[in-house]
């Protein structure tokens, strides 16, 4: 019989769906029945960027063992969780895809069941690109999200097909078993956070408060002040040897405070075009995934937003 002492939870995101507070808030709350010792570094460097000539399994179980086992004699579920587990929406290509990194969690954690989250995929775009620009991206969201040109190498700065859901997910029902494998719209944790929490309850055997209230801990810059930050990331651009600059540093403090003092009415016109622009150049492409998506997860992604 399965107990909360043979369980591991693994959360591999996707990114910007709610995962810092999921992480800060839920899996390390031994009263909702988790635990999560390990520090974003630790996913980092034992399963994610691992040299794949050198990787081993019982290596990486090793260095989570001590975890697992305290978390296992305290009667809470385990949870590995970082949303690079899903892969890296910054990589050029397919290079990013969290293939490999899944195939690492199923040799590293078998008994392991899979929580992913996703959204919408227009939301999930502007969001990602606001994400790059607070990070000194120089690019304009016309340029972020085109097809690659001769000038610009051999790959586009965002692939298209890193948000094509039904890819990752069927690889992980294969992977660990249709019934070990959640996925929630990240739309279900902002709406209708009891429903999230039930059924995120009920698949790992846990209590979570239905009444708790989500709360944003990363939140992201508004239209003028994208744009804004966006010209200033030429004169503060990222190093890749010393990435924390003084300049940048300096940089990004000034736009978090202008992002919390500038009206809304400011922001609105700016936010609103690149909104469009988003709408405009994905069209249709996400509709067949979301499709295959709805029937393998067994909900209805239309009712949420999403293009079916």
């Amino acid at each position: 019989m399965e107990t909360r002492e043979t369980k591991i939870l693994i959360h591999i995101g996707y990114h910007k769906t709610g995962s810092s507070f999921l992480q800060k808030l839920i899996f390390n709350s031994a009263e909702y029945g988790f635990y999560s010792p390990w520090s974003p570094e630790d996913y980092i460097e034992e399963l994610i960027i691992v040299n794949p000539f050198s990787f081993e399994s019982s290596q990486a179980r090793a260095f989570f063992a001590p975890g697992i086992c305290e978390s296992w004699q305290k009667g809470l579920i385990p949870v590995i969780t970082h949303e690079m587990l899903s892969g890296n929406p910054w990589k050029k290509g397919y290079s990013g895809s969290g293939k490999e990194t899944a195939d690492r969690l199923i040799a590293t954690f078998p008994e392991g069941r899979v929580l992913i989250v996703i959204r919408e995929q227009s939301k999930m775009l502007l969001s990602l690109y606001k994400h790059q620009v607070r990070n000194n991206l120089t690019a304009s969201i016309q340029d972020y999200l085109e097809a690659p040109r001769p000038r610009s190498g051999f790959e586009p700065l965002f692939t298209l097909g890193y948000l094509e859901y039904h890819w990752l997910i069927l690889y992980y029902q294969k992977l660990f078993g249709k019934e070990n494998v959640l996925v929630l719209p990240h739309e279900m944790l902002k709406n209708k956070e009891e429903v999230f929490f039930k059924k995120l309850s009920c698949f790992t055997g846990t209590n979570i408060d239905p009444t708790l209230q989500k709360q944003v801990i990363n939140e992201g810059y508004s239209g003028l002040i994208l744009a804004l930050k966006r010209w200033t990331n030429f004169v503060s651009h990222r190093d890749s040897i010393y990435p924390n600059s003084r300049m940048q540093e300096l940089n990004n403090r000034i736009f978090y405070y202008l992002n919390k003092i500038v009206p809304k009415s400011l922001n609105d016109q700016f936010e609103n075009e690149l909104k469009k622009y988003i709408n405009h150049r994905i069209d249709k492409y996400y509709q067949q995934s979301n499709q295959i998506t709805s029937q393998i997860i067994g909900i209805d992604l239309e009712s949420y937003g999403y293009q079916i």
